[in-house]
Order: C-alpha cells, then sequence, then structure tokens
C-alpha cells in the first residue's frame, strides 16, 4: 500500500481472542470482557515509541480488514439493524470500504514492554494493525453530535441462557484456571450475531457456532433468546491455523 511514494505498513497484528468474523462483534465496546494483545514490530523501537502511552485508559486502532472477500466497490450497504434497508457505505462503518480500513476504540489495559494489552475489542485475530492513537476525550468527544439513521433503529437483544451441558464445560474451565467465558459469550450472544439477510441462519432452531479463544461455543436462537448449548474444545484444523493466546 503506498500514497505519495510513501509505504504505508501494519506495525504488529493484533492477537485477538475473536478467531473467525463470524462471532466478532461488529461495533467495538459492545463486548467489554473481549481480550487481545498487539505486540509492536522492533522496527518501530517499542521501548521508545510506547513511551507515555500506559497514562491513557483509551486508545484508537487503526486496523486493515485483511478478511475482506468482496471483489468490487459497493455503494451502498445492508447494516444488520436496518433489517434488509441499505444505506450509503460512507453513511456505515461497513468494513466492505473502497479502502478497507477499520477504526475501533479500544480499553488500553496496561503496556507491558513491546505489547499493548487491550479489552472491548471488535476485531479478529491475526487484523494488521496500521495505527495507535491516545483517546483524548476533550478532542474526539462531542456532545452535541448527530448519529443519523441510528437513531431510528433499535439494536436486537437477546437473553443468553446455558443449558446444563454448557454450565458444567464453562465451571471445568474455570477450574482448570482457564477463566470464567460466561460474561464474554453472553455479551457477543447478546448482539445477535446472524446476518439477517442469510435465511439459512435465521432457520429455526438451527444450531450455530463461533470460535472463542481455543473453543467452539455451540448455540441456538429461540425467539428473543440466545441459548448456549455446549461449548467444546476447537476443531484440530482451527488450531492449526491460529495458536491458542493466553492474555
Amino acid at each position: 500500500m503506498t500514497r505519495r511514494g510513501e509505504l504505508i505498513q501494519s506495525i504488529g497484528r493484533l492477537e485477538s481472542c475473536f478467531r473467525e468474523k463470524f462471532g466478532t462483534p461488529r461495533q467495538p465496546q459492545l463486548a467489554p470482557s473481549s481480550q487481545a494483545r498487539l505486540r509492536i514490530r522492533a522496527e518501530f523501537i517499542p521501548e521508545q515509541s510506547l513511551k507515555g502511552l500506559s497514562e491513557f485508559s483509551h486508545v484508537w486502532l487503526l486496523s486493515y480488514f485483511h478478511l475482506n472477500t468482496n471483489k468490487a466497490f459497493l455503494s451502498t450497504v445492508h447494516p444488520p439493524r436496518l433489517k434488509g434497508k441499505t444505506v450509503g457505505v460512507f453513511a456505515s462503518r461497513s468494513p466492505h470500504r473502497p479502502s478497507p480500513i477499520g477504526l475501533s476504540l479500544a480499553r488500553l489495559e496496561r503496556v507491558e514492554g513491546d505489547t499493548l494489552y487491550l479489552s472491548g475489542i471488535d476485531l479478529v485475530d491475526g487484523t494488521p494493525i496500521l495505527d495507535v492513537k491516545p483517546y483524548i476525550p476533550s478532542y474526539d468527544r462531542v456532545a452535541e453530535a448527530k448519529t443519523g439513521w441510528t437513531d431510528r433503529v433499535e439494536a436486537r437483544s437477546f437473553q443468553v441462557e446455558f443449558e446444563p451441558k454448557a454450565r458444567e464445560q464453562l465451571a471445568a474451565l474455570e477450574r482448570e484456571g482457564r477463566g470464567d467465558l460466561r460474561p464474554l459469550i453472553s455479551q457477543v450472544l447478546s448482539q445477535d450475531l446472524r446476518n439477517p439477510r442469510d435465511k439459512s441462519q435465521l432457520q429455526a432452531g438451527k444450531t450455530l457456532e463461533f470460535f472463542l479463544y481455543e473453543w467452539d461455543v455451540f448455540f441456538r436462537v429461540e425467539e428473543t433468546t440466545a441459548v448456549v448449548l455446549a461449548v467444546e474444545p476447537a476443531q484440530e484444523y482451527k488450531k492449526a491455523r491460529r495458536p491458542p493466546i493466553s492474555l
């Protein structure tokens, strides 16, 4: 990627708890329990370039949507909240853009050496990060900002329930020191992962799954409730594709 003769390059790749696009929140801060880390490449001298960043609580992440599959420019998109209606691509936050660049606000938990530890993310594992900038409320927050069409639609919110098998599996993981995954799973599923234009995902009682850390989370939707059926070790091909992370 070049602009005016200068190279635009990633400063590192994000290691995220979200291992596939399906299951990754559509916006940051929707899953506060989500975790990620970003190791800054050595050539950018992190011991100097990260100086002072730990004083901030939140950072902007500029990213590259490396998993986009669209081959042609589309001037309009279908935000899930609009239930099939369209808006212009520049009036949306769709990842399918002329230049597939993302902007996410993440919580900065801490800085250790060359690594940023983050939460409240909406980016999939392996995402190239182009830049990190501190969030400064006095500059970045606008008290009287208008929010367009998003004011006229209501985000669909689900109740989340866990079947006995899933509760037992999650309790076992917690006993093994893997942490309590229930808050994160609940935050992810409460937003309704399904694509409203994909009829196969909307079939009543259909079992769906998403890949979180090292596990497949199986669930189904019953009206306004997402029911977690099981939390199983991820299939071997998934493990081989991306190594497990420990945050």
